[in-house]
């Protein structure tokens, strides 16, 4: 009888114990699936976003360079930028096959279905009206169809990928409670049967403990990853100041208006021969000296933001009052930075000798700011007033 009950008692606990190692595993699989399917999808949907602005930044800048005088000049740049937007927009597609891999639950088909539909739409204007005009030189023609169809298009479909987004996330947190039920209703269960059941228990909760700081820890990565990217689309990598593109979004949409006794100066500088300090000393060495150009001009320029426009030129922006002393003042400054500048850099133990161009260009009220100003800076190079020490020229209203 004795034998008989042990027999039975250690079924009991048997089936207790395969019962339990199942629903272990199906919490186990529940959470995992969470973090390799709900997470993935979100960071795929994400990177495909953040590509998708990168992609309307290139666009930006191309129909302006196309739209300026000397579009001609600008012809290798422009078609630098239109790669740019062809790889950006092969990136999306590969996200988007990736994210078609994954299995979604019925919502997210049904939003998924919109986006798909939106981004074929995007897709066509970018390809077949946007890049033909372009490629064609009708540069009016493209920027009238970006701003009266193709902002409606990015509307559509940053619209139908944000409530995707949403969607997925509305899944995440069903499927996270969910699992978290299961693991609630699995210790319940596990009460009444020991020690073995107890192990099993902390073991569960250690995983579930585990997995819930795997999920936070991605998403806490995810976020970061998309400040990282959404900084590295305005700040040189090299420099650690502004970009081209911060220059071209700050001065090339609506003209910046300069208030009422207020001025605007910017001065460029642009490092001579640049190549050839790469070819006789290295990138490394001209990596440095390109740093440390904008350490020495920040280090007179304070208050000026500071923008790399180009491989070998910076433009400094200062805002002031519009008196005379203060141009006195700005002129003084850029002589101590010419000074500065010309000073020999120390790479590797080599005393390096930098020549630069600077120019300047003075902009007061009721005038307006907009990209003409950096043609307008590199006339001043050869046009230009010369500044009394002949270090550098000038325009001035």
């Amino acid at each position: 009888m004795k034998n008989k009950s042990n027999v039975i008692t250690n079924i009991v606990v048997i089936l207790f114990i395969v019962l339990g190692a199942i629903g272990f595993t199906l919490v186990i699989t529940e959470y995992s699936d969470v973090v390799d399917n709900d997470i993935a999808s979100r960071n795929y949907l994400q990177q495909s976003s953040i590509k998708l602005h990168e992609l309307e930044t290139d666009l930006c800048i191309t129909i302006n360079l196309g739209r300026n005088a000397d579009s001609t000049d600008n012809a290798e740049a422009i078609e630098s930028y239109v790669e740019k937007i062809n790889s950006s927009m092969s990136e999306c597609k590969e996200l988007m096959k990736k994210y078609e891999a994954i299995k979604r639950n019925g919502d997210e088909e049904k939003q998924y279905q919109l986006v798909k539909t939106a981004m074929n739409q995007y897709n066509e204007i970018v390809s077949n009206e946007l890049l033909a005009q372009i490629d064609a030189g009708y540069f009016e023609t493209a920027n009238s169809i970006y701003f009266e169809r193709f902002i409606n298009k990015r509307n559509s479909l940053d619209d139908s990928l944000n409530q995707l987004l949403t969607v997925t996330n509305e899944t995440i947190d069903k499927r996270y409670d969910k699992a978290e039920f299961n693991a609630k209703v699995l210790r319940v269960f596990f009460i009444g049967f020991g020690i073995i059941v107890l192990v099993l228990l902390n073991m569960l909760e250690s995983r579930r403990k585990r997995i819930a700081k795997n999920l936070e820890t991605a998403v806490d990565a995810n976020e970061k990853t998309q400040q990282s990217l959404n900084k590295a689309m305005f700040t040189d990598n090299v420099t650690s100041s502004n970009n081209r593109i911060s220059f071209v979004l700050e001065y090339g949409g609506e003209p910046v208006e300069i208030s009422e006794g207020e001025a605007m100066y910017f001065v460029m500088f642009d490092i001579k021969d640049f190549s050839d300090i790469n070819l006789k000393y290295g990138t490394y060495a001209g990596d440095k000296i390109l740093a440390m150009t904008v350490e020495r001009i920040s280090d007179v320029f304070e208050d000026g933001t500071i923008y790399r426009t180009g491989s070998d030129e910076f433009v400094a922006v200062i805002k002031t009052d519009d008196s005379q002393d203060t141009f006195n003042k700005v002129a003084n400054l850029v002589e101590r930075t010419y000074r500065s500048l010309t000073s020999d850099y120390e790479v590797n133990n080599t005393r390096v000798s930098v020549d630069y161009d600077i120019s300047l260009v003075r902009k007061e009220s009721p005038d307006t700011v907009d990209m003409n100003i950096h043609n307008q800076l590199k006339q001043a190079f050869t046009q230009g007033s010369s500044f009394t020490s002949g270090n550098w020229r000038y325009y001035k209203d």
